[in-house]
């Protein structure tokens, strides 16, 4: 009795060893970003594709899609397909509104919304648009900062996301270091990008060499982000590794509708 039933299990395993075929549904995926203070200008429909193939953002986007915020369909442009905005050009995001969005696609529907956060402005004591910042290479996350932004007692966020974006990436604006701790902290010298992007949860940012992989002009973008994005992020982060855990902030399909509140710092950064 008990060789047949260990017979038996021999015979079952492999069988269970073989994945069940399996059909890929494509989805619409929805990409946009509402800026308080700018127009709707870029909400980006693609397809989703098969994991097994490779992927093409202009081959998988979506053409004469009916995309529609709070109602009033956007345009989509003759020069860029799958790639929406709002058709009044006078018309401005509002910090505490609530966009609802909408795209249909053949049998295909999609929605999610988001709530504006409030206006967000910084201040960084010691330094002013325009100045000069001297660039001093660090050795970790904690060197000393070159400056700090605060923006206490602002409540609206729970992530706030921060841009390095310099003017030019030419070569020979390009901070030379090749450190075992720049190597450790930045990355290899052909993954350090422009813009660079980094996450605080806090309501201050030392701003510090880790910010900073060009020389001369420099835009510093402080954004409080809504609740989809924080959810987005967190589930990308935490999810279960199948994917199947993310927080689904567009229903029906994939992607992220979000939306910020932003203040900028303009300075030139100098060796």
């Amino acid at each position: 009795m008990v060789f047949s039933v260990i017979l038996l299990l021999m015979l079952l395993v492999p069988g269970c060893e073989n994945p069940a075929e399996y059909t890929h549904v494509p989805k619409l995926t929805v990409n946009s970003e509402l800026k308080e203070g700018y127009p709707i200008d870029s909400v980006f429909v693609t397809q989703s594709v098969d994991i097994t193939r490779p992927y093409n953002t202009e081959e998988q986007r979506v053409q004469q899609a009916d995309v529609r915020i709070n109602g009033v369909k956007l345009a989509e442009y003759d020069t860029c397909r799958g790639v929406y905005y709002y058709p009044d050009p006078d018309f401005r995001v509002q910090s505490g509104e609530t966009y609802f969005l909408e795209v249909n696609y053949q049998s295909q529907t999609v929605y999610s919304q988001t709530t504006v956060p409030q206006p967000l402005q910084f201040n960084a004591p010691g330094v002013s648009d325009g100045d000069t910042v001297q660039y001093i290479a660090g050795t970790s996350w904690f060197s000393d900062e070159f400056f700090t932004l605060v923006w206490p007692g602002y409540n609206n966020s729970r992530i706030y996301r921060i841009i390095s974006r310099a003017d030019s990436a030419k070569p020979k604006y390009f901070i030379q270091d090749d450190r075992p701790e720049a190597n450790v902290f930045k990355g290899e010298e052909k993954d350090r990008l422009n813009p660079g992007i980094w996450w605080v949860a806090d309501t201050y940012a030392r701003i510090n060499w880790m910010y900073f992989n060009w020389t001369g002009w420099h835009d510093i973008i402080v954004s409080a982000m809504d609740s989809n994005y924080y959810d987005y992020r967190q589930g990308i982060l935490f999810g279960e590794q199948g994917g199947q855990n993310f927080s689904p902030v567009v229903k029906g399909g994939y992607g992220l509708f979000c939306s910020s509140a932003s203040d900028t710092l303009r300075i030139f950064i100098v060796e």
